[in-house]
C-alpha cells in the first residue's frame, strides 16, 4: 500500500507546488508603494540642540500612469535659536508611452527661511528615460522646464526675479543591494531662463539598510545650492546649505 498511493501523495504534492507558484507568479503587483521617515535627535547640558526630520514618498501606478507624492521637512534648534528650518514636497504625473520613454507633470513647493526663501512654487513638465533597468541598477534621466514663483523673507533681497522661466535636467540612480537595502543618488539642474548666471542645483543622497520586516535604517544627505543667493541687511547669504539625517523608515 505504501508503494502503491507514494507516487500519487507526490504527484498530488507536486501538482500543489506548481498551483501555488503559478497563483504566486499571476498575482497582481501592489500599485501602491510608499515610506516614511522619522529622525530625532536631541542635546541637554553646557548646550541644548534638537532636530527633527521627517520624509514621505507615496506612488501609485495604473495601466501606464502613475500618480507620486514626496515631502522633505528639516527643522533644527540650538540654545533657543533657529539654526534649520526647511520643506520640501510635491506631485507628480507620469505616462509611459514606450518601455523606456515617458512625460511627466510636476507641481513643488520648497521654503527654506534661512536662505531667504520663505516660499517657492514650481511648476513644470517633460521627458524621462529609463536609462539603466536592470533588476539591482536603474537610471532614469529627465529633461524639460519649470516656471517658479517665489517669496523672499523680510529683509531681504535677490537678483533671481521674483517669477522665473527654467530649464530642467535631473537624474535619479538606484542601486540595491538586497531586497530592501539599496543606495539612491539624485540631483537636479535648473538655470535660469532669463538670468544667464543664475541657476539651482539640488541633491540627495540616501542609503537605506533592513533592520526588521518593513523596518529600516535610512541615512540622507541633502544638498541646496544657489548660485546667487538673497542678501540679507546688505550681507549676501551662503551659496550652499546641507541637511544630514538618520532615523527609521517603514516601507510599505
Amino acid at each position: 500500500m505504501a508503494i502503491t498511493f507514494a507516487p500519487v501523495a507526490l504527484s498530488a504534492q507536486s501538482a500543489s507546488a506548481s498551483a501555488s507558484a503559478s497563483a504566486s507568479a499571476s498575482a497582481p503587483k501592489n500599485p501602491f508603494t510608499g515610506s516614511v521617515s522619522l529622525g530625532f535627535s536631541q542635546t541637554t547640558g553646557n548646550s541644548k540642540a534638537t532636530t527633527t526630520n521627517i520624509t514621505n514618498k507615496l506612488r501609485y501606478s495604473m495601466k501606464g500612469w502613475a500618480v507620486a507624492q514626496d515631502l522633505a521637512f528639516f527643522y533644527g534648534k540650538a540654545n533657543d535659536r533657529v539654526n534649520a528650518n526647511f520643506w520640501n514636497g510635491g506631485f507628480r504625473g507620469e505616462r509611459r508611452l514606450a518601455r523606456r520613454f515617458g512625460m511627466f507633470v510636476a507641481t513643488r513647493y520648497d521654503r527654506n527661511a534661512l536662505q531667504g526663501i520663505s516660499g517657492r512654487f514650481e511648476e513644470g513638465m517633460g521627458m524621462d528615460i529609463k536609462a539603466i533597468d536592470a533588476a539591482n541598477n536603474k537610471l532614469n534621466v529627465a529633461l524639460g522646464g519649470s516656471a517658479f514663483q517665489q517669496q523672499l523673507s523680510p529683509g531681504t533681497s535677490s537678483i533671481f526675479k521674483r517669477n522665473f522661466p527654467a530649464a530642467r535636467g535631473a537624474m535619479d540612480y538606484r542601486h540595491r543591494f538586497a531586497e530592501t537595502a539599496f543606495f539612491q543618488q539624485s540631483a537636479e539642474y535648473l538655470p535660469s531662463v532669463s538670468e544667464t548666471k543664475s541657476y539651482l542645483l539640488n541633491s540627495e543622497s540616501s542609503v537605506v539598510a533592513p533592520l526588521v520586516k518593513r523596518l529600516n535604517m535610512k541615512v540622507m544627505y541633502v544638498v541646496r545650492y544657489n548660485s546667487q543667493p538673497p542678501t540679507r541687511n546688505n550681507v549676501p547669504l551662503k551659496t550652499t546649505d546641507t541637511f544630514f539625517s538618520s532615523g527609521l523608515t517603514y516601507s510599505f
